[in-house]
C-alpha cells in the first residue's frame, strides 16, 4: 500500500488542471474497485477542496456520499462550500442533520447560510438547533438577504478598529484576529460601529509603534448597501480592482465585507445566467432533479419557436404559386433560413454581452433594438 501511496502523491506534482483532475478520478476509480479506503482516505485529504468538488460531481451518485465520508471535518466543510448544486443535493439528502451542523460550524458565515439555504424550512430549523449561538445569531443576521444581493454574498467575519488606539495594539489584534480568516482591509468604526474609513494593511505594518490608527486612516471609503444587485458588486470590484468592499446600512453602520473570491462565483453565476437567457432558459434549472420538470420549463418556449416557424410557413405558402413558376428560388429556402438564425445569434451574443459588462442600461433599450434592426435590415437587404 505505501508503494501505490507515494505513487499517487508524486501524481499531482505535474500537469495542467486538468490533467490533475483526470488523475485523481482515474485514481479515486481504482481505489474504489480495490476496496483501499485507507489510502483513498490519505490522498482525498491531500486536496484542495476546489479539487475535490470536481471529484465528487464526476463520481456516480451512489459514489458520492462514500466518498464524501473520507473528508476530514474542515476539509470537508471547506468542499460543501465549492460543490455544485446537484452534487450538493445529493449529499444533503446523505448527510444527517448533526453532521451537516458540525460542517456548517466550520463555513465561513455566507457559505453556511447559502448552504442552509438550499434546506427546507424545517429541516433548516433543525439544524439551527444543532448549532452553536453564536454561529446561529451570525446567521439569522444573514439568511433575510437575498441571494443575489450585496447581503447575500457578505460575510460578517471582518477586522475593526478604533480611531484612539495605537498601531501596536492593532498589530497585536491583528495577530489574534487573523488565525480565523484571511484580512484584506482593517475598518475604523466608532462606538456605534458607523465606519469611517479603512487602513491598508501595508501602511499599518509599515507605520511606527505609537502612532494612532486615525493618523493612518484613509476616509469615507467604497461601500455598498446589503440590498445592491451582486451584479452590480461585481461591476465596482472590477473597475476599481478591490480585494474586499464593505456593507454598510443606511445609517452607515458597517454590517460586513464581499470579499473576492465571493466576487469570482458571482461572475461564474452571472455569465451562466446570460448563457441560459440566450436559449431562453433558466439556471434554475440546475436544481431540478426530474426530468419531467425540465421539460415543463423549456418547452413553453419552444413552443413560441414553433409558432414563429409556422409563420414562417403560412409566409411561404403565400407565395406558393410564384415559387412553383420559379422553382430556382425553392433552392434559396434553406439558405435564408439558416442566415437568418445565425444573425439572431449575433445579435444576441453581442446584446447579453453588454448586457453582462453593463453596456446597456435601462434606458438604453430602444437604442440598441433600433440599432440592431437597422443592421439586421442592411445585411437582409
Amino acid at each position: 500500500m505505501s508503494d501505490l501511496s507515494s505513487q499517487h502523491e508524486d501524481v499531482f506534482e505535474e500537469g495542467g488542471l486538468q490533467k490533475r483532475q483526470d488523475e485523481l478520478l482515474a485514481i479515486t476509480r481504482e481505489l474504489f474497485d480495490d476496496q483501499d479506503l485507507i489510502t483513498l482516505r490519505l490522498i482525498l485529504n491531500n486536496q484542495h477542496e476546489s479539487d475535490l468538488a470536481d471529484l465528487l460531481a464526476q463520481l456516480p451518485e451512489d459514489d458520492q456520499p462514500l466518498a464524501f465520508d473520507l473528508i476530514a471535518a474542515p476539509l470537508a466543510a471547506n468542499t460543501l462550500s465549492e460543490i455544485e448544486t446537484p452534487t450538493l443535493l445529493t449529499l444533503l439528502e446523505y448527510l444527517e442533520d448533526r453532521l451537516l451542523s458540525r460542517y456548517i460550524e466550520y463555513m465561513d458565515p455566507d457559505d453556511a447560510t447559502d448552504l442552509l439555504g438550499k434546506l427546507p424550512e424545517d429541516r433548516m430549523a433543525a439544524v439551527m438547533d444543532l448549532l452553536a449561538d453564536d454561529t446561529t445569531e451570525t446567521v439569522e443576521g444573514l439568511l433575510p438577504h437575498a441571494d443575489d444581493t450585496g447581503g447575500g454574498i457578505m460575510t460578517s467575519r471582518l477586522v475593526t478598529l478604533r480611531e484612539e488606539i495605537t498601531v501596536e495594539d492593532a498589530i497585536q489584534y491583528l495577530r489574534e484576529w487573523a488565525n480565523e480568516d484571511e484580512v484584506f482591509y482593517l475598518y475604523v468604526v466608532d462606538a456605534e460601529q458607523h465606519l469611517i474609513g479603512t487602513v491598508p494593511l501595508r501602511r499599518l505594518l509599515l507605520a511606527p509603534n505609537t502612532t494612532r490608527i486615525h493618523q493612518l486612516t484613509q476616509p469615507d471609503p467604497l461601500s455598498v448597501r446589503p440590498d445592491m444587485d451582486q451584479e452590480e458588486v461585481a461591476h465596482i470590484f472590477a473597475d476599481y480592482n478591490l480585494l474586499a468592499l464593505p456593507v454598510v446600512d443606511q445609517a452607515g453602520v458597517l454590517m460586513g465585507q464581499i470579499t473576492v473570491d465571493d466576487i469570482v462565483d458571482v461572475i461564474q453565476d452571472e455569465a451562466t445566467e446570460d448563457i441560459y437567457e440566450m436559449a431562453a432558459m433558466s439556471s434554475e434549472e440546475l436544481e431540478e432533479r426530474s426530468v419531467v420538470g425540465v421539460v415543463k420549463r423549456r418547452l413553453p418556449w419552444l413552443m413560441v419557436c414553433l409558432a414563429g416557424t409556422l409563420l414562417s410557413g403560412g409566409v411561404i405558402d403565400v407565395f406558393s404559386d410564384s415559387l412553383k413558376n420559379m422553382n430556382l428560388l425553392v433552392l434559396f429556402i434553406p439558405a435564408i433560413m439558416a442566415m437568418g438564425g445565425n444573425a439572431g445569434i449575433q445579435t444576441s451574443t453581442v446584446t447579453v454581452r453588454n448586457m453582462a459588462i453593463g453596456h446597456i442600461q435601462a434606458g438604453s433599450t430602444f437604442g440598441v433594438v433600433l440599432r440592431e434592426l437597422r443592421v439586421a435590415c442592411m445585411m437582409g437587404g
